[in-house]
């Protein structure tokens, strides 16, 4: 119970008048976003408190498990028994706008005192209007296991598409793949086949949204990248069952050269298995361009009855104020989404990690985006498995995502 609640009760029984019939009261769904479950109360904790302090609002900030999440949110939303404010990343924007879902922000972003990264914004926008404000900035980027990559006689490690070909047969002779890759349909394709498909020039959506585009001779180039390295035991032998572990990652086991889509954590995890003179932090791979998958984490406004919407909409400016946007991103590891942001820490883990930052990539912007990648996966599993080539998974796949857009 807050301190200004005791203080109006008393007020009330000894027989003053008070304005006060209560707070109103601001509901958040968070997500483990500081992977300290310990940490992450205690922080959550101090932000409630330190916004009740100056304001007659219950902040609740409740931690939610991100197992289930899209279905959670998704069914709160639509009944609205949900949150006044929401974590959302930029491909369930989309999807929650399209349903009237969801309130602009806009004046939330300009009004915030700090001039946030373009691209962070841009991915947050539908219509040219901001439907999340940034707490935080994700990146990833490729790591290297230099003593597997010297023990095959490869002196310099492999920056581009050829050359991790290149590298395969020489790293597969002793038993190592090259590239270890978690291809379960389970895996979210913006850490296994996106990144790929945006090295090679393309994308997953036609410019107007209204067909699918990864069927593109850019997007048979990056699954072929794939199969190629499949056929010469590149790949991990489980490939289409793997699915990405901190607790059992192949490269921090000697067991795998190199992961093109790795973050931080897993960077610093790899480190501690194999030791930090081995451990190389590189950019992201190129083909035609470089490009990674890095995506903000935002606060959304759910779509409320006006009072609630006042309430929110303080709640929402303090909580994407420097002071906490800044702590979080201290207590996380996440980049600031601030232009002038510097890495959540001093050390080479971040420093390298923040020379990734402009090739990254939250993806297409759609509101079928989650939905494409349930119907992509087992396709790309197909040519994974030598049951299909890469240009009859991806027409097969194309055709059922395109049924779907022209019926949507």
């Amino acid at each position: 119970m807050r301190r200004w609640l005791l203080t109006a009760l008393v007020v009330a029984l000894s027989g003053c008048a008070t304005t006060s019939a209560g707070p109103d009261s601001v509901t958040l769904w968070m997500y483990p976003v500081i992977d300290d479950a310990a940490k992450s109360k205690a922080f959550w904790k101090q932000v409630e408190a330190d916004f009740e302090a100056t304001h007659h609002i219950d902040l609740r900030v409740e931690l939610q498990p991100w197992a289930g999440r899209q279905e959670k949110i998704g069914t709160a939303l639509m009944s609205g028994s949900g949150p006044d404010l929401v974590l959302l990343q930029p491909d369930m924007i989309p999807q929650y706008v399209a349903q009237g879902a969801l309130q602009p922000v806009g004046d939330v972003v300009t009004g915030s005192g700090r001039a946030f990264r373009p691209s962070v914004i841009s991915e947050l926008s539908v219509g040219g209007q901001a439907y999340g404000v940034p707490i935080y900035q994700t990146v990833t980027t490729t790591v290297y296991n230099r003593r597997l990559f010297a023990e095959a006689g490869i002196t310099e490690l492999p920056r581009t598409w050829d050359e991790v070909r290149a590298a395969a047969p020489r790293l597969a002779a002793r038993g190592i793949p090259v590239l270890d890759y978690p291809g379960s349909a389970e895996e979210t394709l913006n850490i296994t086949f996106y990144p790929l498909l945006w090295q090679a020039g393309g994308s997953v959506f036609s410019a107007d949204g209204k067909k699918s585009a990864f069927s593109s001779p850019e997007g048979v180039a990056a699954l072929r990248f794939l199969t190629d390295l499949g056929a010469m035991n590149g790949l991990p032998r489980d490939v289409t069952t793997r699915k990405s572990d901190l607790k059992d990652d192949p490269v921090a086991a000697g067991r795998a050269a190199m992961s093109h889509v790795t973050t931080a954590a897993e960077a610093r995890n790899i480190m501690a298995g194999i030791g930090a003179e081995d451990t190389v932090i590189g950019l992201p791979l190129q083909q035609k361009v470089r490009a990674t998958f890095g995506q903000p984490g935002a606060l959304s406004l759910v779509r409320k009855e006006k009072k609630v919407k006042d309430a929110a909409w303080k709640v929402l400016a303090h909580l994407t104020s420097p002071k906490v946007v800044d702590g979080l991103c201290a207590e996380s590891g996440f980049f600031a989404p601030w232009m002038d942001a510097s890495p959540p820490s001093g050390d080479e883990v971040d420093r390298k990690f923040a020379q990734a930052l402009p090739f990254a990539s939250a993806g297409d912007a759609h509101p079928q985006a989650r939905k494409v990648m349930s119907l992509l996966a087992p396709h790309l599993q197909a040519a994974l498995l030598g049951r299909a080539t890469p240009e009859r998974a991806l027409a097969d796949a194309a055709a059922e995502v395109d049924g779907m857009l022209g019926g949507r």
